[in-house]
């Protein structure tokens, strides 16, 4: 039982730990997710006053770029699940195209 018990309490604070560490800072680009029951991250971004950096094709995750600190609130309150650092903002604008760039 207690070798359960150590077990969980160690996945539970690596748990944290990760998602303490994908928090967003005051500045620089984030990822903005939004589920399927909510609007699409790209409106979610521009409902919150962001300014849209990058897309994916099915409108679940938008990059966004911190220009005040008051960003990262705003998306939640309109709908955003989930509002990651820098770190995952720009893993997700390799996979995405950049909003303007033209396809080949």
């Amino acid at each position: 039982m207690s070798k359960r018990f150590v077990a969980t309490y160690f996945l539970a604070a690596c748990s944290l730990m990760l998602l303490a560490s994908l928090q967003p800072g005051d500045s620089g680009k984030i990822a903005v997710f939004s589920g399927p029951w909510s609007d699409t991250a790209p409106d979610i971004v521009a409902r919150a006053g962001g300014r849209i950096v990058s897309t994916d094709s099915s409108g679940w995750i938008a990059v966004s770029v911190v220009e005040d600190e008051g960003l990262t609130g705003r998306l939640y309150s309109y709908g955003a699940v989930f509002v990651a650092s820098s770190i995952v903002a720009q893993a997700c604008a390799g996979l995405t195209r950049w909003a303007g760039e033209s396809e080949i």
